[in-house]
């Protein structure tokens, strides 16, 4: 393994240097008593981004040559949260700002992308927000509060929310900040559509999650107000909190599965005319389906004029179809309870022919058996398009790859191995002995391999999803996590190790050896005893 061990050794003089001025100065610099601590680094494309709270910047790793560049860039004060942007090779920092103290200035809470070159973009927020949601496309952020967090401020508005345009610089109207109404609850999470046409006109909507109720804001027209849909009677106490949705844009309709309820609730989104400039041009109507007891998975499947909803009940241990167009219902009995469905198109042992079918299973630690439902014709044959499959050992993990035909499944560690390899085709599993569990594997970036570290050791282990033939390699100390990257001519993971100054090393996906792998130690210490600029 080639160690970069010229850049770990000026590091470690830097830490000694440190060490020395921290025992000699009784009156030392502030910037000594800084702590180390970084965010979980998140991918960049080809960059790893680490943030450090204590000195508001983020460490760029950048692997796209075969010596790593490290670049510090400066973030917004106080950062919470980092993550990856979704379909881009940027990473998303949200920063609380500071409160201001004695000598030091208040600054208002921000969002700051950085690309993997080390470049940044940033908008100012303005409320010190701690959660983050994005559309599908990476388009549009929203910056809201988590309610099971604290806000580190006096007061704070839990209903205000901020709406970033990426895609645009910040400037007036971009962030859109607003209070969403509410009926005494404050925001669970925020789900985006898809683009769909509403009102005929494509649209992206932010639907935000509440106890009870659902708030839509469309985020093509930012300036008109917000809709909410109350679930329950103003009397009714019940926490009915919306858990999934499931949007059906060639309709114009949104599905919502919701804790606590039997019913799925449906909204469709009607034309009106808007009454002011303000005003939506779109209202939904509110209906309910009935879904068996404690529904904890819905699909949609068949064409637009014949969507169907498939949902799994594991509280009265049935598979159950409803014809959105008919309003009608058929009740598929099951002899595995499932708590997923998976919708994946593929042959049967019965029928070469790739058609669109389901796999109904649950990874609750309850069932040892999963079902295959043939989807055609089901309201009438019913329990006759089920076959069931036994494992032989309950299911607590699953790792679907309908792209390749096959799920992962994870079970309790056993003597008869912990995980199983489904053929979705065959219909066959494969027991695959493993000494760590599915929670710690990683896909890489183009999905041809699956990466496993085990929470302690220093071996990675992997399996190619070509020809799943698994493999592993020993590395230099015990991995904490291992992060695939994007970009540049090979496929490339990063094991992470647990150290302060940081520590990485860095494994070529197409050819998984010692020989190959190269370490990186010592560069969250870059800059550390410069002045406040960012480097």
């Amino acid at each position: 393994m080639n160690v970069t061990t010229h850049s770990f050794n000026r590091y470690r003089s830097v830490a000694l240097s440190l060490a020395v001025a921290l025992t000699a100065c009784a009156d030392r610099d502030a910037r000594y008593e800084l702590s180390m601590r970084t965010l979980a680094p998140v991918a960049a494309g080809n960059a790893l981004v680490y943030v450090q709270p204590a000195l508001a910047r983020a460490t760029v790793v950048d692997l796209s040559q075969a010596a790593p560049a490290v670049r510090q860039v400066a973030v917004g004060d106080d950062p919470v949260l980092v993550q990856p942007r979704v379909a881009h090779d940027e990473a998303l920092v949200l920063s609380r700002g500071q409160r201001g103290s004695a000598g030091v200035a208040p600054a208002p809470a921000s969002l700051t992308a950085v690309t993997a070159a080390g470049a940044t973009r940033r908008w100012t927020l303005g409320s010190p927000f701690n959660a983050l949601s994005q559309n599908g496309d990476g388009r549009y952020v929203m910056a809201y509060f988590n309610n099971s967090a604290s806000a580190g401020r006096l007061l704070f508005n839990p209903n205000e929310v901020a709406i970033v345009d990426l895609d645009r610089a910040a400037a007036t109207g971009n962030p859109v900040v607003r209070t969403v109404r509410s009926f005494g609850g404050v925001p669970n999470g925020v789900v985006f559509s898809p683009t769909m046409t509403v009102a005929g006109e494509p649209r992206t909507l932010a639907v935000v999650l509440s106890d009870a109720y659902v708030t839509l804001l469309d985020l093509n027209h930012p300036e008109r107000s917000e809709i909410t849909v109350r679930l329950t009677l103003p009397e009714d106490a019940r926490a009915i909190a919306p858990a999934q949705v499931v949007f059906d844009t060639d309709n114009a309709t949104m599905y919502l599965r919701a804790d606590q309820s039997n019913d799925l609730y449906v909204l469709r989104l009607l034309t009106v005319t808007p009454e002011s400039a303000t005003a939506n041009d779109f209202r939904p109507t509110l209906n309910q389906l009935a879904a068996g007891v404690r529904p904890a998975d819905l699909a949609l499947f068949g064409g637009a004029t014949a969507r169907k909803l498939l949902v799994v009940s594991p509280g009265s241990r049935d598979a159950r179809v409803i014809d959105t167009v008919a309003n009608t219902t058929t009740v598929v009995p099951l002899d595995a309870v499932a708590s997923r469905v998976l919708l994946f198109n593929g042959p049967s042992p019965r029928s070469a022919t790739s058609e669109l079918r389901a796999l109904l299973y649950s990874t609750r630690g309850v069932a040892s058996a999963v079902s295959f439902v043939e989807l055609t014709d089901i309201e009438s044959r019913r329990s006759q398009n089920v076959e069931t499959l036994q494992l032989g050992r309950v299911i607590n993990q699953a790792l679907p790859l309908p792209e390749r035909g096959v799920v992962m499944f994870g079970h309790p560690s056993s003597a008869t191995g912990s995980l199983s390899l489904l053929d979705l085709g065959r219909r066959t599993a494969a027991p695959i002995f493993s000494e760590v569990a599915l929670e710690s594997a990683r896909f890489d970036d183009d999905r041809q391999a699956l990466w496993v570290a085990p929470p302690t050791g220093e071996r990675l282990g992997y399996i190619e999803l070509t020809n799943f033939r698994p493999g592993e390699i020993r590395l230099d100390a015990p991995i904490t996590d291992v992060i695939p990257v994007s970009g540049g001519t090979s496929r490339r993971v990063v094991a992470l190790h647990d150290a302060a100054d940081g520590w990485i090393t860095v494994v070529d996906g197409t050819d998984v050896t010692r020989e190959r792998s190269r370490s990186l130690r010592g560069f969250l210490l870059t800059g550390l005893l410069d002045e406040g600029e960012a480097q």
